[in-house]
């Protein structure tokens, strides 16, 4: 009588050890007439350097099926295999990737049985199974299946303790038994499949997340041309008609009484008119910036006096609006560099920035002073107003182009959203910088920092 076989935590009896076997147990007639021992370990250690070497080169996975396949059917002597790989979608079936010898769709319902059959065992099933081992198992899902197709033995792909996979075996040709010897060798092999489809897998998403960001900078890289076109486009057709429509409302005004409400109406229209033309300079202006064709002047200077000739400008008409527009400096201001044009532009920009978003009865405050920052001497300009401030999850957008806090047909306040991120280019291209501090019912503060000279 043979000793008892054990069998491990699976219910699945182990390859019984060399010694446990009888003298005349057909895995220990190895030398199959003309190899000893160590002539097959030899050959074996060949079969696993050559394998090693194959996948050492391949970065395909369907390359890599045929070459452990090849490799394994030749050193086992075996005229039926199949791989199959799960997808990295949890729940779905295993995918058959390569099979020979075998019914495409038998082999495909092999391995949906035997995948599903080990992944469910406790604690997972690591080592080769063989087929003639689960007799007594007459439950096993494709059992039959397995027999009647002339395979031998299931050795689960894993790799970093992660299932990949399920690789399968028919009889060997001249009738052998799988020994310990070729069960270990057959296991180092699966091991070395299991990590070269781990690093394929990586390299293959690694290489198309890089594709699909290409594509994409190559998407936004085409929009914004467009966009530039179509900003360009825009404004030299609008701007002729305009220019035509002031001149013909300033002649109307021109003769007509100033107590008359036809010269109110005729006011009204022309300073509509003329802030639709500013506007429209603004987009072209942001254009040519987005196409770096915009020219910069920075000089040295005094910031304090460009701003305060605009102050005197834009006063009347913000308290006209009912609104109080104040301007402060400290005492010693030092030289900064700018471009005096541009400058007026950001601040303008963030005061009407302000104007829109802020309730009548508000306080605008324009304040320059010396400041330190990033161990640096900057000269800052904040704009600050006392109205309902800026939502924290729109702050990281304020910058962004085209962009508004509602952007919907119906919200309250007009524009197109697009001067913050054109005041934010300016002042980049002056080599300085413009940031955001806001609360909800305290109001916003925009800063410039202006370098020192």
């Amino acid at each position: 009588m043979f000793p008892s076989r054990r069998r491990s935590k699976e219910g699945i009896p182990a390859p019984r050890p060399a010694e446990e076997r009888p003298a005349t147990d057909p895995v220990d007639m190895s030398a199959r007439d003309y190899l000893d021992r160590g002539a097959r370990r030899e050959r074996s250690l060949l079969s696993l350097q050559e394998l090693s070497n194959e996948l050492n080169v391949r970065m395909d996975l369907y390359e890599i099926a045929d070459v452990a396949l090849l490799n394994i059917l030749g050193h086992f002597g075996c005229s039926k295999a199949a791989l199959w790989i799960l997808p990295e979608s949890s729940g779905q079936d295993a995918v058959l990737v390569r099979g020979q010898g075998l019914n495409p769709n038998i082999a495909r319902a092999i391995g949906t049985l035997w995948t599903r059959w080990l992944t469910a065992r406790p604690g997972g099933i690591v080592a080769p199974v063989l087929v003639s081992d689960l007799k007594d198992l007459r439950t096993i899902p494709g059992l039959e299946l397995a027999e009647s197709n002339g395979l031998a033995l299931f050795v689960p792909v894993i790799a970093r303790r992660r299932f990949l996979g399920l690789l399968a075996l028919g009889k060997r040709v001249g009738g052998e038994d799988f020994g310990p010897l070729e069960l270990e060798t057959l296991q180092t092999s699966i091991n070395l499949l299991g990590v070269a489809l781990e690093n394929t897998g990586l390299y293959n998403r690694m290489v198309e997340s890089n594709r699909r960001l290409r594509k994409a900078n190559e998407h936004l890289q085409e929009l914004d041309r467009l966009k530039s076109e179509f900003l360009n486009n825009m404004n030299h057709e609008l701007r002729t008609p305009l220019t035509i429509m002031v001149a013909y409302l300033d002649s109307l005004i021109a003769g007509e009484p100033k107590e008359s409400r036809r010269f109110e109406h005729l006011r009204i229209v022309r300073e509509e008119t003329e802030k639709l033309s500013g506007m429209l300079l603004n987009v072209l202006d942001f254009s040519k910036l987005l196409d770096d064709e915009l020219e910069i002047r920075a000089e040295l200077g005094d910031a304090r006096a460009s701003l305060d000739t605009y102050y005197e400008e834009r006063r009347p008409g913000i308290t006209a609006d009912l609104r109080e527009l104040r301007f402060t400096t400290a005492t010693e201001i030092p030289p900064s560099i700018f471009d005096r044009d541009r400058l007026v532009q950001i601040v303008d920009c963030l005061v009407d920035n302000a104007v829109k978003f802020t309730p009548h009865g508000s306080v605008i405050h324009i304040r320059v002073e010396p400041t330190r920052r990033d161990d640096r001497e900057w000269v800052r300009i904040d704009v600050e107003d006392d109205g309902p401030g800026i939502p924290a999850d729109s702050l990281p957008h304020i910058f962004e182009s085209f962009r508004q806090g509602d952007g919907s047909q119906t919200r309250e306040h007009r524009g197109m959203g697009m001067g913050l991120a054109f005041a934010r280019r300016l002042a980049q291209k002056m080599n300085a910088d413009l940031t955001v501090e806001s609360e909800i019912g305290k109001g916003a503060r925009f800063s410039i920092f202006l370098p020192t000279g």
